[in-house]
């Protein structure tokens, strides 16, 4: 695997005519889900993740005591972390963004297969594709839809698994309700320090991808969505569905956040007791005891 890696690495960079040492400015994610790490090393910690057909900042470069080539990136929600540069396709001069122009088609089921041909059983798929991603599209037919990935590579997806639409489409503001249906679908799936996909997520990335899917943007943090997403604090005793509430030691140690789905019940990725995608009720004595208070979007926002 690390040879073939190598392999596409050295391609990819001698048809783009950069080097590592020439930092480009931007690229894409090219594989279903991305680690990022805080160092230019697959041994560090994971920070977060990015995915399939992402358009990042790319803001160094360096080779590390592997000779592994790496790339410092910056996501479009301004989180910043190491990816290897196998992982990514950098970007041509004036290149457009990937599914920037023309027809999309957003991934709505959780996880999403691509394969090389409009077959389930002929060919192993080419990526998963997760929830929310977006992928350059073509025509589709009565049940495949012909799409390019990132890298380049035609493949075909099942219609049932998203929607198509343009560049540039705007998700619809979901009513709470709607929301907190929407959160319930991922019950289960597993929990994952820094991760962001159904894959494994961890609990600030997931009311971040349920906000995301809502219409509603917001940063990557518990602490951070807490303080700086443009929410607006809600009193305590008057949380309410698709809500945010904040837990952890002390107003400013926040650790830990979930997203109401009642006036009583909150759904979060969590290592408590179980480490799965849960419902809590927050009058539980574990939670009141954490508890730090809870925000919403600002209406229409």
């Amino acid at each position: 695997m690390k040879h073939r890696l190598t392999v596409f690495l050295l391609f990819s960079l001698a048809a783009l005519g950069s080097s590592v040492g020439e930092t480009p400015q931007s690229g894409v994610v090219a594989k279903g889900v991305e680690n990022m790490y805080s160092k230019p090393d697959d041994a560090s910690d994971v920070v977060s993740q990015a995915l399939l057909g992402v358009t990042v900042k790319i803001l160094a470069s360096e080779n590390n005591a592997k000779a592994e080539d790496w790339y410092r990136i910056e996501t479009p929600d301004t989180y910043q972390g190491w990816m290897a540069a196998s992982s990514l396709r950098i970007y041509k001069a004036g290149e457009p963004a990937y599914a920037s122009r023309g027809k999309v088609f957003e991934i709505t089921s959780l996880l999403a297969l691509v394969y090389e041909t409009p077959d389930v059983t002929e060919k192993k798929p080419l990526v998963t594709a997760p929830i929310s991603v977006y992928l350059e599209a073509g025509a589709p037919g009565e049940r495949w839809c012909e799409v390019t990935l990132p890298c380049g590579a035609k493949g075909f997806i099942q219609v049932g698994d998203g929607v198509l639409s343009r560049e540039g489409f705007k998700r619809p503001r979901l009513a709470p309700e709607e929301t907190a249906a929407l959160a319930q679908r991922f019950l289960g799936l597993p929990y994952q320090w820094g991760g962001n996909s159904p894959l494994g997520i961890d609990c600030s990335g997931f009311v971040q991808l349920i906000y995301r899917l809502s219409g509603v943007e917001i940063l990557r943090e518990s602490a951070i969505q807490l303080t700086k997403s443009g929410l607006v604090e809600v009193p305590r005793g008057e949380e309410d569905t698709a809500d945010l509430v904040f837990f952890g030691k002390a107003p400013d140690k926040i650790g830990h956040v979930g997203m109401m789905i009642s006036r009583t019940r909150f759904i979060h990725a969590t290592t408590y007791e179980k480490p799965v995608i849960q419902v809590s009720t927050l009058a539980d004595a574990h939670w009141q005891a954490l508890y730090q208070g809870a925000r919403r979007p600002k209406k229409n926002s």
